[in-house]
């Protein structure tokens, strides 16, 4: 009855390919702009309007008479304005530093049943790429170089215009300009002595930093099956390009105060997309952040709430994980590839004891119905109080969610943060929940509910070579960290987990790294694995873990073995110690058997989860708890006719 959908690839399918795409069927969409309406009153006061083609900046930005800029309307903003963009691209980089007030905060948004798109790139590619463009004499096959020069850069980054799939950002010429598309060593027998032989990875860019000149490539990849190919246009001058100069940030909230963004599209970025700094009692609502480097860089911000929010980033189909490494470090002869594809979608930034901007603090999100994939890494969250629900996160090619403090935030703020992760869906990731940081043990507590992992995903991790022609493949875990950086508290209750196999333990290692005084308390999951079910292993209860109320299942495990499966530690001293801690003891109900889910993970009547898991304390938040009726049931939904609800189509209370 374990009857679960196919395996899937680390991107999700492809949307239809347009007549007017010419590179490659885009994997992600723009939202949908909301319904025209009739009115357009202002939400506190004003409504003030920006257009990008008709508006003149002379004017006095009534409905009638826009203004031409988003700069210059952001400059005539007092608290309750409305600021609406007519449908278009802006190509600017917004710089906003007004403060609205409780009650009366300033909005920036799109004309309803229009769609602005707030772009930080260098218009010329994307909109005459036939002038941009020429030939690149004796270059490679399909080399192209800018026609005039950009002085004085760092790097450049770009992305297809039509489908908005990343290009790579080369540090070498020769590795854009090589046909060679397999690893191979200089040396395969001193590889710490020697270095790659040149290797193209995909359609991508080169800045010379001393002529000054972008040079492109867009040549077709030939990668064995399974991994997908670019076969689009090669010739730039034919198709739309967005490249951004790597300082280019097409959104800047510094110090900004009580602001929403809403159904606006911001692309075009460098090295940050977003950036939130000092900016305080801020909502994004229905925003698309296709993203650079970063999509949202956070330093000291919040309250913040992120809703129905889309984070996009620039890792291409083609792309393994171990292109972007970093080679480059001292004392080896090795070189960077390609390093500038988005490392995380959202990633935080705080002032140390040395800066006199270390407050306020990063704290109190809120951050719901978003959408997180096509990265490196996910999202870092560690050291914010923060609630993390009904999101969508997947392909990604290593960490979800980064939960260990990256701050002394305890230090100064001298409470404990809670971070909620609840009620969302993970797919293909490497690694759902990580720690990496480096603070020492902090205070803070996770609680981890509801919520569906199921990483039976294929990641593209490792490129083939000229000795193993089979690409590297990899399907996710639950858990991990980066060299055992203290692991929070954390209370792991009612999810559904699910993995291809691998794992080392029946728990899918969320008992890994426990410690004293950090509690680890698991109930009510269900741990399903695709392969085998490995041994039990509970760590000594001196380290205050218990586990009680799961359900683990493989295809294929023998009643006999599940009946007894647990039988040797409920024998052991380590389960007399355990009911020190929790009454029962560790896994007095807990069971080996087939789930009976559906194709959603819900249950079917005769399901062995169905009021078969323990009461949970009070205290610990359940936004299920009214729906599970009788005894609580084991996983992340009860049963019941309910579907989990995630990510922005799904989101519920939309004023349109």
């Amino acid at each position: 009855m374990f009857r679960l959908s196919a395996l899937a690839l680390l991107l999700t399918a492809p949307t239809a390919f347009a007549a007017d795409v010419q590179s490659h069927p885009p994997l992600r969409q723009n939202p949908k702009p909301h319904p025209a309406v009739g009115v357009l009153p202002g939400l506190f006061g004003r409504a003030l309007f920006v257009h990008p083609t008709k508006g003149d900046d002379a004017k006095d930005g009534t409905k009638a008479n826009a203004w031409k800029t988003i700069a210059h309307g952001v400059k005539q903003l007092k608290a309750g304005d409305t600021l609406y963009l007519h449908g278009g691209t802006y190509y600017e980089n917004v710089y906003v530093a007004r403060t609205g007030k409780p009650g009366a905060p300033i909005s920036i948004r799109s004309v309803p049943g229009e769609q602005a798109i707030i772009d930080g790139g260098m218009r010329e590619f994307l909109d005459t790429p036939g002038e941009a463009w020429e030939p690149v004499p004796k270059g490679a096959p399909g080399e192209y170089r800018s026609k005039r020069t950009y002085p004085n850069l760092r790097d450049v980054l770009g992305s297809f215009g039509d489908s908005m799939i990343g290009l790579q950002t080369y540090h070498h010429a020769q590795d854009l300009r090589a046909t060679n598309e397999l690893i191979d060593w200089e040396n395969w027998d001193k590889q710490a002595e020697s270095d790659i032989k040149p290797l193209y990875c995909g359609p991508g860019l080169w800045y010379d930093r001393e002529t000054g000149y972008i040079y492109a490539r867009l040549a077709h990849t030939n990668l064995p099956k399974p991994i997908p190919n670019y076969a689009g246009e090669t010739d730039p001058r034919k198709l739309p390009l967005v490249l951004s100069r790597f300082n280019s940030v097409p959104l800047h909230l510094d110090g900004a105060k009580h602001v929403r963004i809403s159904d606006v599209v911001v692309r075009g970025s460098g090295y940050t997309a977003v950036m939130l700094d000092h900016a305080q009692h801020v909502e994004f609502d229905n925003v698309t952040v296709w993203c650079g480097a970063y999509g949202i860089r956070a330093g000291c911000a919040g309250p913040l709430k992120l809703a129905g929010c889309r984070f996009y980033g620039n890792v291409a189909p083609w792309t393994f994980r171990t292109d972007g490494s970093k080679r480059d470090y001292p004392g080896r002869p090795h070189r960077n590839i390609s390093r500038l594809n988005t490392h995380a979608l959202l990633e935080l930034d705080s002032g140390r004891e040395s800066s006199v901007y270390a407050t306020p603090q990063n704290d109190n999100w809120e951050i719901e119905y978003c959408e997180f994939t096509d990265s490196h890494d996910g999202i870092y969250l560690g050291g914010i109080n923060v609630k993390f629900h009904h999101n969508l996160m997947e392909g990604l090619q290593d960490d979800g969610i980064y939960l260990s403090p990256m701050y002394a935030r305890h230090k100064l703020d001298k409470k404990d943060a809670q971070i909620h992760i609840y009620q969302n869906r993970f797919g293909a990731m490497l690694t759902a929940l990580a720690f990496g940081g480096t603070e020492p043990l902090a205070p803070d507590k996770v609680f981890v509910y509801r919520n569906v992992f199921d990483l039976r995903g294929t990641l593209q991790t490792g490129r083939p070579t000229t000795r193993r022609a089979e690409p590297g493949l990899a399907t996710g875990k639950v858990i991990g960290d980066h060299g055992s950086p203290p692991w929070s508290a954390m209370n792991i209750y009612h999810n559904t987990f699910v993995t291809a196999g691998g794992s080392r333990d029946t728990a899918m290692a969320t008992f890994a790294a426990s410690r004293v005084p950090q509690t680890r308390r698991v109930f009510n999951n269900v741990f399903l694995h695709g392969d085998k079910l490995p041994a039990f292993a509970l760590p000594d209860p001196v380290a205050d873990c218990v586990a009680d109320g799961n359900l683990y299942w493989a295809p294929g495990v023998p009643e006999k073995v599940g009946a007894t499966f647990f039988d040797k530690f409920r024998k052991s001293p380590a389960f007399v110690a355990s009911q020190k801690l929790h009454a029962p003891g560790s896994t007095t109900n807990c069971r080996v058997a087939d789930p009976k889910f559906d194709k959603e993970f819900c249950l079917e009547k005769g399901s062995p989860l169905l009021d078969a898991g323990i009461e949970l304390p009070a205290d610990w938040p359940d936004p299920l708890r009214k729906e599970d009726k009788g005894k609580p049931d084991i996983g992340a939904l009860p049963f019941g006719p309910e579907r989990l609800q995630v990510g922005p189509n799904n989101r519920l209370g939309r004023d349109w």
